[in-house]
């Protein structure tokens, strides 16, 4: 409880000292009617309130800048009619404040205020705090209702087109022990494992062998794309750190386009994905919290794809460019169909043609986006 009576209540007091010592009936009165005040304000704000608040947020996943609706429903659960009060929301550095109105007994009602979303993050929406105050505003009380409730304010995700790989894919198909597996072409015997459909079990060598086995076919068609975000502060400012992370998501989300397996990294040695992920969500999700980190390095993560299965696509995403680094993403040509690097660098630095790569470099996630989309119809 706040009290901003305390004033009311001294001058209550000196008021009726003086009327007593001095016989002045005047000041007597005037002090018994301040401390009247005083006692009937904290009386109404120390009586137990009855207003019940509820909340729900819709929808609790939204890319930057969307809306994201606080639904509250209210209601007085007593039969005294409850005053004008003020709902105030933390969210993040912000408060948002809503008046709920006067509310006579078993009275209901709702009200629906807009969460801020243009920071990108993960952000437990804290829970509602009511304010009651009294009639002559010389008490106040506060109190939480609702619970703790979580948002996910997701990168800003923009329409990419499908790169052209520049080199027409092997007829063969994958030819990697972990393709994933399909009903397209044989690829190779393989020891059973639990899960696996018996109807591709190889009958005649599993006799010979002792144990069951299973043909393995890959789909010589399915796309596989590997993105590899560079999050090191000093590649960046903090603004073009953001404008990374909006067009990784983006990158990830048109790399998953119809159900297309896709693999994130980072350069602080964090992988998420594989040929066994069909959906974006979980990516997304981790680029909605992810952080600028000193932790691992772009050429280290690169050799390490090296030992990897490979795929149909590399898609690395920096900021200024290193020259030094460019030898490292055209090793891995034997191993993806298209290797394309992308850097979010505000000056627009001059970076050489290097043979087997291609390079976009923008400004910004909207220039890099427009340049991306140029070079998919060509």
């Amino acid at each position: 409880m706040t009290i901003f009576g305390l004033g009311t209540l001294l001058a209550g007091i000196a008021a009726l000292v003086l009327g007593l010592t001095f016989d002045w009936l005047s000041f007597d009165l005037v002090g018994l009617g301040l401390l009247a005040v005083v006692v009937l304000g904290f009386a109404a704000i120390a009586r137990p309130s009855r207003l019940a608040i509820q909340r729900e947020i819709q929808p609790p996943r939204v890319p930057k800048g969307s809306p994201a609706i606080a639904f509250l429903t209210f209601a007085n659960r007593g039969r005294r009619t409850i005053p004008v009060s003020i709902a105030t929301q933390v969210f993040g550095s912000q408060r948002v404040r809503t008046v709920i109105p006067k509310l006579r007994g078993g009275e209901r009602g709702s009200r629906a205020y807009r969460l801020p979303t243009t920071r990108r993050g993960v952000f437990d929406v804290e829970p509602v705090e009511l304010t009651r105050r009294d009639s002559f505003e010389l008490f106040r009380r506060s109190r939480k209702q609702a619970e703790v409730e979580r948002i996910w304010v997701y990168p800003r995700v923009l329409g990419l087109g499908t790169l052209p790989s520049g080199r027409t894919r092997n007829l063969e198909g994958p030819s990697s022990d972990t393709s994933p597996q399909g009903n397209i072409t044989f690829h190779r015997l393989r020891d059973y494992v639990d899960g696996d459909d018996l109807r591709l079990v190889h009958w005649r060598s599993s006799a010979r062998a002792g144990h069951l086995v299973v043909k393995h076919n890959v789909d010589t068609s399915q796309p596989y794309s590997v993105v590899l975000f560079d999050q090191r502060p000093g590649r960046y400012t903090e603004a073009a750190f953001e404008q990374a992370v909006d067009i990784t998501a983006s990158v990830v989300t048109a790399a998953a386009a119809n159900k297309a397996p896709v693999e994130l990294r980072t350069t602080d040695g964090t992988a998420l994905g594989g040929p066994r992920l069909r959906d974006a969500t979980p990516l997304v999700d981790l680029l909605t919290g992810i952080e600028a980190s000193v932790d691992g390095d772009l050429r280290t993560e690169l050799t390490r794809l090296r030992r990897s299965r490979g795929g149909t696509s590399l898609v690395v995403v920096t900021g200024e460019i290193e020259r030094a680094d460019l030898p490292y993403v055209a090793a891995l040509r034997r191993r993806y169909e298209r290797l394309v690097v992308v850097s979010i660098d505000p000056d627009r630095t001059p970076v050489p043609r290097f043979p087997g790569l291609r390079i976009i470099v923008g400004a910004d996630a909207d220039e890099v986006a427009l340049a991306w989309n140029f070079a998919s119809s060509r």
